[in-house]
């Protein structure tokens, strides 16, 4: 009966331990929480560092737990019950006598946990001891060159340079991501490249950061300009052309060329092509030579002969196909709009700001090429298609009977005027 009075209370006293301890601490200045982990921690990589919050968990001859810091000088107290003393909830919460303070700086979880249990026998014979990290510490991480808002930043021992230069606003428009230094005691650990890390997902790429840990990202080296109808690295933007006074969407980014890079990496860089790309009419501006491109050939095969190395200072210019539909007639605002795929009529005219009260609706068509479609349908529009809105016919009579009107009226008083003169 004692031994499961024992137990209870033991159970009981955990759970408080485990309820009133927090999970998540603030640091001052931090930014943000401890992010949501990738992959369980595991007890053999995990590096316990001055912060560090774990649970004490020893089981067998004695059973108790309880929670620890690891100080600033890396050492966790030895902890041993002396007496249990009830709450005002009726829960019995254990006293402890420090015996001893062990270092476990720079130990991983296993090792620490190794190292606890010579120690804990010492005091007591067959029992097992465990460690639960509750928390991890939070440091210092400083970031520097082109990066938008360089300085420290907050991390945590799960995150790794992506998160943390991220953290500093991202990279500037003429900073490499490939050629990123992380410095560790003043010696270079790394170079990080985290364009090969998004494109081929290896984590040995973008490592973990510690403690003190400098990153540096320098300028690009060497650099393309992509143009055109792809979706860039903040997407595209409406402009007039230069050609047709019609609105287009463009994007340009400044990409940083590595060795052997192709005209397909800069299109995978660039986000792809738009669907309103013209394939076929790509060219490289180099200096005053122009270089036509089939994108066509090159994204259908990669190893094309056509999918030729790119030179620093080059531009690749991806024009769009002639996408514009026109809306013409009784619309509040006529004119050219930018071709929208899997639009239908009813889609450009409302972009037109609508019919005007005026507009014969029913009679309305798209003129496409020499053939005329009417819109009853509410058809799919096609590149360079015209829509046509006419006027109610019943309206232009209207017109002409007010016309008529007024000028009965000039008449009839232009009359009674000169007779009335001529007396």
């Amino acid at each position: 009966m004692k031994k499961i009075q024992f137990f209870a209370k033991f159970l009981l006293s955990t759970l408080y331990l485990l309820l009133s301890t927090p999970f998540v601490f603030g640091q001052e200045g931090a930014e943000v929480g401890i992010p949501g982990l990738e992959r369980p921690i595991i007890s053999e990589e995990y590096i316990l560092m001055p912060g560090d919050k774990i649970l004490i968990t020893i089981t067998g001859a004695t059973n108790y737990s309880y929670t620890t810091d690891v100080t600033y000088e890396g050492k966790v107290t030895i902890n041993m019950p002396v007496a249990s003393l009830p709450t005002a909830q009726g829960v019995y919460v254990p006293q402890y006598d420090v015996v001893a303070a062990i270092p476990i700086y720079n130990l991983s979880l296993k090792a620490a946990k190794d190292s606890l249990t010579r120690v804990f026998l010492r005091y007591y014979r067959n029992v097992n001891v465990d460690i639960t990290l509750l928390s991890m510490r939070s440091f210092v991480v400083f970031v520097a060159g082109e990066v938008k808002n360089p300085g420290s930043v907050r991390a945590y021992p799960i995150d790794r340079v992506s998160e943390v230069v991220k953290r500093a606003g991202g990279t500037t428009s003429i900073g490499s991501r490939s050629k990123i230094e992380l410095r560790r005691g003043g010696q270079l650990v790394q170079l990080v490249n985290l364009e090969e890390f998004e494109k081929n997902g290896d984590l040995t790429g973008n490592p973990y950061v510690q403690d003190g840990d400098l990153i540096y990202v320098p300028k690009m080296e060497k650099s393309v300009i992509v143009k055109g109808a792809v979706f860039g690295k903040r997407g595209y933007e409406l402009r007039v052309s230069q050609l047709t006074a019609a609105m287009e969407r463009a994007s340009e980014g400044l990409y940083e060329l590595n060795q052997g890079e192709k005209v397909s990496d800069f299109i995978s860089k660039a986000g792809g092509v738009t669907p309103w790309a013209d394939l076929r009419s790509a060219y490289i501006q180099r200096g005053e030579k122009r270089i036509s491109i089939n994108l066509q050939e090159v994204l259908a095969d990669e190893s094309s002969e056509k999918n030729i190395e790119m030179e620093d200072g080059d531009v690749l210019v991806i024009p769009s196909v002639n996408a514009i539909v026109y809306v013409q007639g009784q619309v509040v605002n006529p004119g050219s709009f930018p071709f929208q795929p899997n639009s239908k009529a009813s889609d450009y005219i409302g972009l037109a700001g609508g019919p005007l009260a005026e507009a014969n609706m029913s009679a309305a068509y798209v003129l496409r090429g020499r053939k005329r479609i009417s819109i009853k349908k509410d058809p799919i529009i096609m590149e360079g298609d015209r829509i046509f809105v006419p006027r109610q016919v019943f309206k232009f009579w209207q017109d002409y009977v007010e016309i008529g009107s007024v000028v009965a009226s000039l008449l009839i008083s232009y009359l009674t005027l000169r007779t009335t003169t001529a007396k």
